[in-house]
């Protein structure tokens, strides 16, 4: 028996002991009329994903236009992109059929039913959507897909033919620190006070060009100009409140005001 077969009859074994149940996008294609035994011939592949993490794959069946109650779909990941770890080096595979979408993870020789709140399929049973939370976190993985029958071992297609096809998932940046510079180093009072310099470092550690937008206020009232302002003659010992915002890939985020006392 080939290895994928043998994937999927693990994964048949399974089910036949009563498991039921602005983005960026990569195609990938299969030849046409290469299945055998009477599966689903499999055409393409697109997955994507949005800014949330929510991964969708949607599969070209060109000789279905849904799934029959013989019919299987899997697809198989490798989450982590390590052959060492899951079942020969998969960690988790979608199962499909007429009655709609299953999550099972490695388990062991085999796979076990995983806990899904998130996993949707189309009318169709043509495509499935997942959030990456289910997948170990998943930023990027190894995937096939492969269509198989219940009433037939030998009934196979897969894509692609050999090997595995890999994602990188495009995700919402989460913005997390912002240092700045300002100068003077403190305000004082009848003087031009402005942002010198920032840096903005996303939760990875990365460094981030992003948009600053600045908000001062003297004893709570806001000082004219963005990021640059004329501190008042009489504002000498008086507290100054400014508010940065960094914007980064659609992100935003505010973060904690820089306080001063007006010299």
């Amino acid at each position: 028996m080939s290895r994928r077969l043998f994937l999927l009859a693990a994964v048949l074994a399974l089910l036949l002991f009563g498991v039921t149940g602005a983005t960026a996008a990569d195609t990938f294609t299969d030849p046409t009329g290469d299945a055998v035994g009477g599966a689903a011939d499999i055409t393409q592949v697109v997955v994507s994903n949005d800014p949330d993490g929510n991964i969708t794959f949607a599969l070209t069946i060109p000789d279905r236009t849904t799934l029959t109650s013989d019919d299987r779909l899997f697809i198989f990941l490798n989450s982590d992109k390590d052959p060492a770890t899951g079942f020969g080096g998969l960690d988790y595979a979608i199962v499909i059929d007429s009655d709609g979408a299953v999550l099972v993870r490695a388990a062991g020789s085999s796979f076990a039913q995983a806990p899904q709140t998130t996993l949707t399929v189309t009318a169709d049973r043509k495509a499935v959507t997942i959030n990456r939370s289910e997948l170990g976190e998943t930023t990027g993985f190894l995937f096939f897909a492969e269509s198989g029958l219940d009433s037939s071992e030998s009934a196979e297609d897969s894509a692609p033919d050999s090997g595995t096809a890999a994602y990188d998932l495009d995700l919402k940046p989460v913005l997390d620190t912002l240092s700045a510079r300002f100068a003077p180093a403190k305000p004082k009072h009848g003087k031009p006070f402005r942002l010198a310099s920032t840096t903005l470092r996303l939760e990875d550690g990365t460094v981030a060009k992003g948009t600053i937008t600045c908000v001062a206020k003297l004893n709570g009232k806001r000082l004219a100009g963005r990021c640059s302002w004329r501190i008042p003659p009489n504002a000498r010992g008086r507290r100054l409140v400014v508010t940065l915002s960094a914007r980064y890939k659609s992100v935003s985020a505010t973060f904690t005001p820089w306080r001063f006392r007006v010299g």
